[in-house]
């Protein structure tokens, strides 16, 4: 296991990324809606992501038949200096609002999916609105270490630069679904780091079937994170687990995307199906 100095030294402070608008592709990097039937899903990226980074999720619940929404956290989408200019507050009401979204366009089931800060924005829906099923892949429930320390760091480091956008190209290379900033906010970590507490504090509140994924290259989710939400989510009916073996944290846009996806429609499609026999 490598030392934090090790995990955090290709993160050097790079105060250019705060400006720089990444030559994103539209047609993937912006909110997505889909009209379908009255199952209505929410898809919800990470920190420093765009709807890119689980548009396979999404487009795998629409062949479902499945309404779905896939928002841009709020903040996000431009630069790293605006969204250092949002809140943990605003990203709440940012998935608020894609739930209201759903049921005023007539939706009678809703399903949040959500990766990594978009699975802690999902998590907290589920405490405040009774959802029909959750999905969290890659939450970091609790983060590692390395990353509690940036955090910590986050007054004096308030920006790193990634490694892969050190020679001017975007860091997502060739692979579009990983369209992201060209670095991190330390000072936005604080903010998912007290969104994460909340979500701990109140897991008994939660009470819908669940799915968590976990990815076995994760290096940012504390793999504690599954124990605390499985001894905290009391009230939860059933917790199903799914670990990609070859993922990354990153695994909706990973090596295994195509298999993450197929399980989470899956996951959703199966409790439909029982909605419907119960309903018969």
């Amino acid at each position: 296991m490598p030392s934090i100095f090790e995990a955090l030294k290709d993160y050097l402070p790079d105060k250019r990324v705060l400006d720089q608008r990444p030559p994103f592709d539209d047609d993937l990097s912006q909110p997505l809606y889909h009209k379908g039937n009255t199952v209505g899903c929410i898809t919800l990226h990470g920190i420093g992501g765009t709807p890119a980074n689980v548009r396979v999720v999404a487009d795998a619940l629409i062949a479902k038949g499945y309404t779905v929404v896939s928002p841009t956290i709020p903040g996000h989408g431009e630069t790293v200096r605006a969204q250092n200019a949002s809140t943990g507050k605003q990203w709440v009401e940012g998935i608020r609002a894609a739930y209201r979204k759903l049921k005023d366009e007539g939706c009678e089931q809703v399903y949040a999916l959500g990766l990594s800060l978009g699975g802690i924005l999902c998590g907290l829906l589920a405490e405040e609105q009774h959802l029909d099923g959750l999905v969290l892949i890659c939450t970091p429930i609790k983060m590692k270490r390395y990353l509690r320390v940036a955090k910590a760091l986050s007054p004096i480091l308030p920006v790193v630069g990634y490694p892969e956008g050190r020679d001017g190209k975007p860091v997502w290379g060739d692979n579009l679904y990983a369209q992201m900033y060209g670095g991190l906010s330390t000072k936005k970590l604080v903010d998912l780091s007290h969104l994460a507490r909340k979500l701990r504090k109140n897991l008994a509140k939660i009470d819908c079937p669940t799915l968590l994924i976990a990815a076995a290259e994760d290096d940012k989710v504390d793999p504690a994170s599954i124990e605390i939400f499985c001894s905290g989510a009391v009230n939860v009916p059933s917790v199903d687990l799914a670990e990609f073996e070859h993922s990354p944290h990153g695994c909706t846009y990973g090596p295994e995307k195509e298999l993450v996806a197929a399980r989470c429609a899956q996951f959703v499609s199966d409790l439909v199906d029982k909605r419907t026999i119960a309903s018969v």
